[in-house]
């Protein structure tokens, strides 16, 4: 079990020369699912690219994260 949401976005990769923007998800697991649902069906992403969500501590929330990463952009 993750323990820390400082460890769980430490334990994922990202390539040193893309842009990145990451997506966290805190709350109740029916709504990080719903919400999920909700960027899937508006075609921002798919649910397979988010971590499955881990519980924190005993406060009965979840956490689920999604990085985009994208090739960097040229100044014109």
């Amino acid at each position: 079990m993750i323990t820390s949401k400082t460890e769980l976005l430490r334990s994922i990769p990202v390539l040193s020369n893309q842009e990145k923007l990451k997506h966290i998800l805190i709350g109740d697991y029916g709504a990080i699912m719903a919400t999920q649902d909700l960027l899937a069906a508006l075609k921002y992403t798919e649910k397979i690219f988010w971590t499955q969500p881990q519980p924190i501590g005993a406060t009965g929330e979840y956490i689920s994260v999604l990085i985009r990463k994208s090739a960097p952009r040229v100044e014109s």
